[in-house]
């Protein structure tokens, strides 16, 4: 009698099989773990605490000078304006919309003061998703904040206080 060739057999395949699955699997989720690393890690921790407390006083500020107003987000228009408050001195304002988990979702819109008293401003293509805006004047000397869900229909009010 002859013996087969290992490699004939089925056993050996059926041995072979398992391990040589889950190394493969173990190399693909090495590459995906390595590749797609969480966003929000922050390396030194002392100086972000440094700037949240720098941060919170821009809040104060906005609420010292009772700055209340109405953000109204269209397709591709944003529109603020100011309900309660002195805000003569502002000409234009920062939006910055921060995506809750995806950083590569974040954008920013500069609204100019038209005639009528409103903010306005164009971004480039429409967004979705919920997204915590900033609005604040050019010289960043108050800041105000709110949560939105994109699309959305109607005037949101925003007022300073941190939330």
């Amino acid at each position: 009698m002859n013996p087969t060739p290992w490699y004939k057999n089925f056993w050996p395949w059926f041995l072979i099989f398992f391990p040589l699955v889950t190394v493969v699997a173990c190399v693909f989720l090495i590459t995906f773990a390595v590749g797609n690393g969480p966003d929000m890690v922050v390396d030194d921790y002392y100086k972000k605490g440094k700037a949240i407390n720098l941060e919170l006083s821009k809040f104060d500020k906005a609420k010292a000078l009772y700055l209340h107003g109405d953000l109204q987000v269209a397709e591709q228009k944003v529109t603020f304006k100011f309900t309660k408050g002195d805000a003569s001195k502002v000409h234009a304002l920062k939006l910055s919309f921060y995506h809750r988990t995806i950083e590569k979702y974040d954008f920013a819109v500069t609204l100019t003061k038209n005639a009528s008293g409103e903010f306005t401003g164009l971004f480039d293509e429409p967004h979705s998703g919920v997204f915590t805006v900033f609005i604040e004047p050019m010289d960043n000397s108050w800041k105000m904040k709110e949560k939105i869900q994109l699309p959305h229909d109607g005037i949101i009010a925003v007022t300073p206080q941190y939330k």
